[in-house]
Formats: C-alpha cells, sequence, structure tokens
C-alpha cells in the first residue's frame, strides 16, 4: 500500500482481506438490501413533509447542508458532543482524530495522531461515566476508539482528546470496527465485520451478549456481515430517557461495572442502531434488541460511484447525529460522509 489512492478494487482488497466465503454471503445479500432501499423508499418520500432549507431530496432523505471534507482523511467514524463532530480516521501511520466545528463549515478546531503510529484507527463514539466531585455526581466526558487488527482500544478526554488509557478486548473476528453509546443501558455496540454485534458493559469494556444483525426477505431470514460503523439514535426527540447512569458503578468500584436492574429502561420502537455496510451505499435501521433490519435508507446518489471512482473517493463511511431536532418534527437529522470523500453531508432521513 502507497498512499492509500489507488484503484478501489485493488485498494479494498488489500486493506481488507476477507475470507472468500463471507464475500460470498455478502454479495448474496446486496441485491436484497438494495431491492429493500428502493421498494420502500418511494412510500416514505411521498408521505415526508419537505423542510424548507431543503437542498434537495432523493428517495429517503432530505439533503440540508453541505460542507468540505479532508480528501485525506480516511473516515472510520464519526460522533457527537456538545456542538462538535468528532472523526476517527484510519490507515496506518495516519490514523487521527479530528474536531470539528460544524457552526464553521466543519472547520477543523484539533488535531490528535493515533499512537503507536503503526495502528490503524477504526470506530470512535463519545460517552461519559459519572464521578464524585466536591460531593456531587458529575459527567466526565469521554471518547472511545477502536483500532483494526491489534485488538487495543483507547479512551480519551473531552473535549481535549487526552489520552487517559489503554485497553484490550476481543471480537468475533478478532477486528474492531464500529462503536456506538448507548446512554440509557450504559452499554456500549460493537462491530467487527461479521454479522454480530458485541455489546460491552461501559464501565468494564467487557462484552455482555451479543446480536447477529438479520434481513427478512420473504419467509427467508438473512443474515448481514460486513456491517461498519455505528450510531445510535431515537427518531422520536420526545422519548424521555432518564440518565441511568447515576446509579451504575461507571469507575468499576462494584467489580463489575454494571447497573442495578431498576436502572435500566427498555429500548423503544423509535430506538434504532444506524449502520453503514461495507461496501454498500445504504444506512440499514437495525432493531438494538432483536437485531432484525427494519428500514434501508438507500444513499447511492449523495456522491454517486462513478463520480467517486474519478475523484478516487473510497466507501461511504461515517453517521453522527448532529444535536438537531428536524424543523418540520419528521425523520431525523445526521451527517454522513466516507473514505476519501470531498465533502461531508447533512440529511435528515425521511422517519
Amino acid at each position: 500500500m502507497t498512499n492509500g489512492r489507488g484503484l478501489l478494487s485493488v485498494f479494498s482488497l488489500a486493506l481488507r482481506s476477507m475470507p472468500q466465503v463471507k464475500w460470498k454471503l455478502s454479495l448474496s445479500v446486496l441485491p436484497l438490501i438494495t431491492s429493500a432501499a428502493l421498494s420502500s423508499t418511494s412510500e416514505g418520500a411521498a408521505a415526508a413533509r419537505t423542510p424548507s432549507n431543503v437542498i434537495r431530496s432523493s428517495r429517503d432523505y432530505h439533503l440540508l447542508e453541505v460542507v468540505p471534507h479532508d480528501v485525506t482523511s480516511f473516515t472510520q467514524g464519526l460522533t457527537y458532543y456538545n456542538g462538535h463532530i468528532y472523526e476517527g480516521t484510519g490507515m496506518e501511520h495516519e490514523s487521527h482524530i479530528f474536531r470539528h466545528d460544524p457552526t464553521d463549515n466543519m472547520k477543523t478546531q484539533a488535531k490528535i495522531s493515533v499512537t503507536p503510529s503503526h495502528l490503524f484507527g477504526e470506530g470512535i463514539s463519545h460517552y461519559y461515566v459519572w464521578k464524585d466531585e466536591d460531593g456531587k455526581r458529575v459527567k466526565e466526558h469521554r471518547l472511545i476508539q477502536l483500532t483494526w487488527k491489534d485488538k487495543v482500544g483507547f479512551i480519551y478526554s473531552l473535549p481535549d482528546m487526552k489520552m487517559i488509557k489503554e485497553f484490550t478486548y476481543e471480537t468475533v473476528t478478532g477486528e474492531g470496527w464500529g462503536i456506538t453509546f448507548i446512554e440509557h443501558t450504559n452499554e456500549f455496540y460493537v462491530s467487527d465485520g461479521s454479522e454480530w454485534l458485541m455489546i460491552w458493559d461501559a464501565g468494564t469494556l467487557e462484552e455482555k451478549r451479543k446480536v447477529a444483525v438479520t434481513f427478512d426477505r420473504g419467509s427467508e431470514t438473512v443474515k448481514v456481515d460486513l456491517v461498519n460503523e455505528l450510531e445510535f439514535v431515537d427518531f422520536d426527540p420526545s422519548n424521555d430517557r432518564p440518565e441511568m447512569q447515576q446509579n451504575c458503578d461507571t469507575s468499576g468500584g462494584n467489580g463489575r461495572g454494571e447497573c442495578p436492574n431498576s436502572a435500566r429502561s427498555s429500548f423503544t420502537p423509535a430506538m434504532r442502531i444506524l449502520a453503514n455496510i461495507w461496501y454498500q451505499d445504504v444506512i440499514v435501521s437495525i432493531d438494538p434488541l432483536s437485531g432484525k433490519v427494519k428500514r434501508v435508507y438507500n444513499l447511492g446518489d449523495i456522491y454517486p460511484i462513478h463520480k467517486r471512482h474519478e475523484d478516487r473517493a473510497d466507501c461511504l463511511n461515517g453517521i453522527s447525529v448532529t444535536g438537531k431536532a428536524p424543523s418540520d418534527g419528521n425523520g431525523l437529522q445526521i451527517w454522513v460522509t466516507g473514505k476519501l470523500w470531498p465533502n461531508m453531508y447533512r440529511i435528515q432521513l425521511i422517519n
């Protein structure tokens, strides 16, 4: 691998040489997911109200804003905290974490390198723990980062991105891909390129259980692998989700870092895990309890593949909430981008 900007087919296989059986499964799922995206979108588009500030509308989303993105950034994950978008990038000796200001054309305010530099950075997520400070319980905001094949991750303070600690982990494939934080259960959902989502306790970073991502096509249930970037979202901003972590020993003082049963609340039907599927121009909406894909959003026209080939850009990857509620109260606003893409896009998914 030289500068990471070569032909897509060669570049992609060199980056992640997945077993042939996995490629066969993924390619068989591709038409199913694509078909679902095409069939489900016209209904939603017809019923949806169009916000007033739309640049253009597609079948599954409204395009609200386009901002510049560094074409040398091999984006592995996005996350939102306190008005800023944090971006984690990959590639050996080129992995970084950025803090961007979305109110200033996504201007980069801070950047740190992943160390040691040979590590290939992967998914990131904002989260927090409760700490005692002067007799009060206060949130300590953090950012967690995975790496690809080294089974090591890092935790940083926010907003200054200072290293707090390093940790090790195991996944089904032995790789780290995407990660997202579930506040009301104090858990992380983690992807590793397989069909599995590992659920970790956020206090101990230990796996509690896992769920397979599946797609129903008539009477057939197909496992969906190559699940990549993850983002937990709530399509209903009126949902009242108590900050259950106040009752959790997130510092690990009980030896487990777990929440008592009384501190848990269930997922509502509006809560989903949004996920990129590697080398597919879709975002899938996953039920966090069953793992079933409930909706497929087709983003194939946001930065068409023929244009990406011309620009030598790579695949769609990167999802983050925006911190903004939709102006029309319908759907959900998110930022999306991709590896080596020249832009980030703020879109509103049609609910």
